[in-house]
């Protein structure tokens, strides 16, 4: 079957097809950071809310045939995501293919336009999930204070949560934030046995990181203690370096537990339109999402310096 001949009014469905694809192949073939740390769900409604309740507590002890403990259990607060639209496009025109300049119709389109696209997609993804991080010393979240502090409000207690240390990553540092992370309380002040499973780090760290928990004996010193450190996964996750306040973040993570969420409204589309008046088409890629974080606990977390730090919530 003999292909089909590209006129003025044809090229833009011709291409589509040819663009699309490498879209869809350079954004698939460019591995996630953000995922390792973020569980990615879906969204039902622009909006997507996140409920807290208090906590029951621990049960009592009771005698035979007495009425059962009651308790109260308070309403908490509520974590609220909201769709965001994100686009980029651009323009091919009929003199551009005429010529095949830049190899437009083998789909490369003004340089690599769509493959271009796509890597643009995928460092947007990255930033808006670096950015819940970066953000999380001094942006104030769901509930009323940043997402590490050491003043997070518990609905059935007069206790604080927290899970924020300061300082640069280092053996003594890092087994401080682990500790931490087991004393966190749900929110009637119990143990929620919560247990670092990864640790993420600005791209700084990466060495220091895979030195402390990759040595058999204890990292940075010039003694033989073994190295007590637990296994940790290592996510060195580039985009912490968007931070340009001097911070070089890293904070450990229970895996297990749901806290911070990246949750998609619109997956990424990619299509073209014909422009009005002109022989010219418009190709774009679409998407709505949004993320933040739905708890704090499982997270302990520091700006990795040294310096006064300043800011709610911060020390």
């Amino acid at each position: 079957m003999a292909a089909a001949k590209m006129t003025r009014t044809s090229f833009g469905t011709l291409l589509t097809p040819v663009h699309k694809k490498i879209f869809f192949d350079s954004y698939d073939a460019k591995e996630k950071q953000y995922d390792k740390t973020f569980k990615t769900d879906t969204m039902e409604a622009k909006q997507a809310t996140y409920p807290h309740l208090g906590a029951f507590g621990k049960w009592a002890a009771n005698t035979e045939g007495s009425d059962f403990n009651l308790s109260d259990i308070a309403a908490g607060n509520t974590a609220t995501f909201t769709a965001k639209r994100f686009d980029k496009a651009y323009e091919v025109t009929w003199e551009l293919v005429q010529d095949d300049q830049y190899n437009v119709f083998k789909g490369a389109g003004k340089g690599g336009s769509a493959q271009k696209l796509a890597r643009g997609l995928a460092a947007t993804e990255e930033s808006q999930a670096a950015s819940v991080i970066t953000g999380g010393f001094s942006s104030n979240g769901y509930d009323g204070v940043p997402l590490f502090s050491d003043a997070h409000p518990l609905a059935n207690s007069t206790s604080k949560g927290g899970n924020l240390i300061t300082g640069e990553l280092s053996d003594a540092k890092l087994k401080e934030a682990l500790t931490k992370m087991r004393m966190q309380t749900d929110e009637a002040g119990v143990l929620c046995a919560a247990h670092a499973s990864r640790l993420v780090v600005h791209p700084d760290w990466e060495f220091t990181a895979r030195a402390l928990v990759g040595s058999t004996l204890q990292a940075g010193t010039a003694n033989n203690d073994k190295n007590t450190i637990p296994g940790l996964e290592i996510l060195v996750w580039d985009y912490l370096a968007d931070d340009t306040s001097g911070s070089k973040i890293w904070y450990v993570q229970d895996g297990s537990m749901d806290n911070l969420m990246f949750l998609w409204r619109e997956k990424p589309i990619f299509d073209s339109e014909k422009i009005d008046n002109k022989m010219d088409y418009r190709f774009y890629g679409y998407c709505r999402f949004d993320c933040g974080y739905v708890d704090w606990r499982g997270l302990v977390g520091s700006k990795g310096v040294t310096p006064t730090e300043t800011g709610t919530g911060t020390k």
